[in-house]
């Protein structure tokens, strides 16, 4: 196959149930990509992984981000290649065919039905901690849902405006935010690189943890049937995405290191709004903790864009209730899709807040259900590229797979029954539809 226009992905054609307009351009989308990357994981992981591996962790954020490299240039080469609403779904069915795809569609929505409400929970915290609540943060997190399906279900202008706004604030907040804490640093600020076995397996665990905060761009993978020109500027959006994401990160790790000990148990909390009072006092600190509520919010703006264009392209392909297939003409935007990704996060989050799972369980069960999402896409990767290109998306693949080894048998059991539900619906589908058809002929 050659490269020398974006490939239709089987079955992925809209049809009657219309078509999402092309409406992002490279600002926008490159807005969009910064705002479902960065979230919780800029909120919290940083204190998390200093608390994990002290001296050595501006080193695991810096691993962290070559180990996303990779994996960039195949979501590149593929999403400029295969556009589409289905994403990862897509390329997995331009690779392997419709089973195939379905199943990673129904994992794809596992793994949002986790992420997202632990996205929002986390918003709920920094919430609860501005306004100087008491209660749990349950609530918050319910308000800030109906919030970001409210601003993605009005239509793809506005969205995408607040959107490109939101990046912008969020941006320049968090540069601001790791520039005051390196200001004056209460101690020495290094990369230190460990050499001896201990300090590389903790580095190695440390990696593991904050990789969460590198996932996302799988996620606008989804988005490119909105693209004007997507060949062109997704992979440009990929790159410029990450350059941002990766310095923001690295420094507000070096800024953590500056002012607080690894010791301090506000680092499990609100990290970074801690990092800020210790540098510049409670005024800033209050400002930094709205910054993070800002940063949720857009975070679950992108996360829903995303995840209800899946459920979309979803119902297209007749895996899901055909119904969440309509794209409302006024607002270009599949409402249907939108409510019922904010209902289920409504409910996981209701089912979080009774005490049935732990925040740490949703953000466990999703990161690795990404490792494996990645895992897949190497491979369609490897399936539909040839020579150097489908070489290097094997060496990808068998180095995720090896990483993928050392899952708990939660996390596989949870990823397993999601794939297979996948592929036995559409199986069943099928025949379902295939009885109908001998049933007409007859």
């Amino acid at each position: 196959m050659t490269a020398q226009s974006p490939a239709t992905v089987p079955g992925s054609t809209p049809g009657e149930q219309g078509r999402l307009s092309a409406h992002l351009g490279l600002p926008g989308a490159t807005a969009l990509a910064i705002t479902v990357v960065v979230g919780s994981g800029a909120l919290v992981l940083p204190g998390i992984a200093y608390r994990q591996a002290g001296q050595d962790a501006v080193f695991a954020w810096i691993v962290a981000a070559a180990v996303t490299v990779p994996l960039l240039i195949v979501f590149a080469k593929l999403g400029a290649r295969y556009p589409g609403a289905g994403g990862v779904a897509g390329f997995v069915h331009a690779g392997f065919g419709r089973t195939a795809a379905a199943a990673v569609e129904v994992l794809m929505l596992g793994t949002f039905s986790l992420g997202i409400p632990a996205i929002a929970l986390t918003g709920g915290n920094y919430m609860v901690r501005a306004l100087g609540l008491s209660t749990r943060s349950g609530p918050a997190a319910a308000v800030l849902v109906l919030g970001a399906g409210a601003v993605v279900a009005i239509g793809v202008r506005l969205s995408g405006r607040l959107q490109t706004a939101l990046a912008l604030m969020l941006t320049i907040g968090l540069f601001c935010a790791a520039f005051l804490a390196l200001q004056n640093p209460i101690t020495s600020v290094t990369v230190h690189v460990p050499t001896d076995t201990e300090h590389l397996l903790i580095v190695a665990a440390t990696v593991g943890t904050v990789f969460f905060a590198f996932t996302g761009w799988e996620t606008i993978s989804f988005t490119t049937e909105e693209y004007r020109n997507p060949r062109r500027d997704f992979p440009r959006v990929l790159v410029l995405s990450f350059v941002l994401v990766t310095v923001m990160y690295v420094l507000l790790a070096m800024g953590l290191q500056a002012q607080l000990p690894s010791t301090d148990p506000g680092l499990s909390g609100a990290p970074v709004s801690d990092m800020v009072e210790q540098a510049a006092g409670n005024g800033a600190a209050q400002a930094t903790t709205l910054l993070g509520i800002v940063a949720i919010a857009a975070n679950l703006v992108g996360a829903f864009w995303g995840a209800s264009r899946l459920v979309m392209s979803s119902a297209r392909a007749g895996l899901l209730p055909r119904p969440l297939a309509h794209v409302h003409a006024k607002s270009s935007t599949p409402r249907r899709a939108v409510g019922v990704c904010v209902a289920t996060c409504l409910v996981i989050i209701g089912l979080q807040t009774s005490g049935l799972f732990t925040l740490d369980t949703l953000l466990s069960l999703a990161g690795r259900n990404f490792f494996v999402i990645y895992l897949l896409s190497a491979l369609a990767y490897a399936r539909l590229f040839t020579g150097r290109a489908r070489a290097f998306g094997i060496i990808i693949a068998v180095v995720l797979a090896t990483l993928t080894l050392g899952f708990g048998l939660t996390s596989w059991v949870y990823v397993l029954t999601l794939l297979a539900v996948g592929a036995l619906v559409h199986r069943q589908r099928g025949r379902r539809s295939a009885r109908t058809d001998e049933a007409s002929s007859a």
